[in-house]
């Protein structure tokens, strides 16, 4: 039976539960559920360093683009009380999306740097979501070292990220595209290696690659940024984007064979 998980990249402070049920509320009333990486800490001056010009992350609005402060996760209660609802009906599962998102926040090799922020992330988001097992971790910008790999599976943390951060750390499975498999019992890897929908591509081709994907894989997991749907943070969705997700959705909710889980749930975890 197909397996999809969907994972969505960059809930924080700034997110507003309206932006989020605008996407995935035909599956949660459904009973389906969706995997939020959540930034507990987010920094307001996040640059995106592989792109010209070293610009803002897109995923912070621009009336806070510049910010040298950090905005925490409990500080948006309208979200923690519409998430706290969702993880208590089991159609959200909250992971770790680093500390406070930068750049280069999880590639250091400093072991204590990366304890103190994984540290510090779990305890902001058990206290944001009491009832929530954070059991997974997805690197910033789906970059991450050797070491902070090393850190997540002494851990126990299941990990979702792309096949390019696994080979200087050989005790992890060398997959690639859209795979998962044991990293020892009760601990998964996840890799992603195509993020199917961007604002930066034609709606239609994004929606011909996530079909196209689901027609010759076992697993597929659909990574997406809620902020890309609404880019450049629009009061409401780009028509097309929308559009093409919709009909996505309209193909999962239709295909009774196809089972939408979450990463813990996939790992036998719940």
């Amino acid at each position: 039976m197909p397996t999809i998980i969907i994972r969505d990249d960059d809930t924080s402070y700034f997110t507003s539960p309206q932006r989020l049920a605008a996407l995935y509320e035909p599956l949660w009333q459904a009973g389906l559920p969706v995997c939020l990486a959540v930034i507990p800490w987010v920094y307001g001056d996040t640059r995106v360093y592989w792109s010209d010009g070293n610009p803002h992350d897109p995923g912070i609005p621009p009336a806070y683009r510049g910010s040298q402060a950090n905005y925490c996760i409990l500080d948006n209660r309208e979200l923690c009380h519409f998430l706290n609802k969702k993880v208590a009906a089991g159609l959200v599962e909250i992971c770790l999306h680093g500390y406070a998102h930068t750049f280069y926040e999880f590639i250091t090799h400093d072991r204590a740097a990366i304890r103190r922020k994984l540290d510090a992330g779990m305890a902001l988001l058990e206290r944001a979501f009491p009832a929530a097992s954070i059991r997974t971790f997805v690197p910033p910008y789906d970059r991450i070292s050797p070491v902070a790999l090393e850190e997540l599976i002494a851990r126990g943390f299941h990990i979702s990220t792309r096949s390019l951060n696994l080979a200087p750390v050989p005790q992890l499975p060398q997959i690639s595209g859209f795979a998962a498999e044991e990293i020892k019992p009760g601990q998964k890897l996840f890799v992603c290696d195509d993020y199917l929908f961007s604002h930066k591509r034609d709606a239609a081709e994004s929606l011909a690659r996530a079909r196209a994907a689901l027609a010759k894989n076992d697993l597929i997991i659909i990574s997406n940024h809620y902020w890309m749907f609404f880019h450049p943070w629009r009061s409401q969705p780009n028509p097309a984007d929308f559009a093409a997700w919709q009909a996505l959705l309209h193909d999962l909710l239709m295909r009774e064979e196809w089972r939408i889980m979450t990463f813990s749930a996939l790992a036998g975890g719940g």
